[in-house]
């Protein structure tokens, strides 16, 4: 994966979207969305994720994709 490339993945009805971003001090953070599946593009939610600091950009692409599944997780909470 390069620095650049979001990493996508279905996930209970949504297309979860994440994309790795230089940080400070050289770390990764991610910046997410999640899009329901029949719905546009602009609807979709978008979340950024400032508090991290992960060693590479694939690192911050999985705790993007797991932070992203518990908010789809709690959308969908009855």
């Amino acid at each position: 994966m390069n620095d650049t490339t979001a990493r996508s993945e279905q996930y209970r009805g949504f297309t979860i979207s994440v994309t790795p971003q230089k940080d400070n001090d050289d770390l990764w953070d991610f910046t997410y969305s999640l899009q329901r599946e029949g719905e546009t593009a602009a609807q979709a939610i978008t979340r950024s994720r400032t508090l991290g600091g992960y060693a590479a950009p694939e690192t911050a692409c999985t705790a993007g994709l797991e932070v992203a599944k518990t908010e789809v997780d709690n959308l969908l909470r009855p």
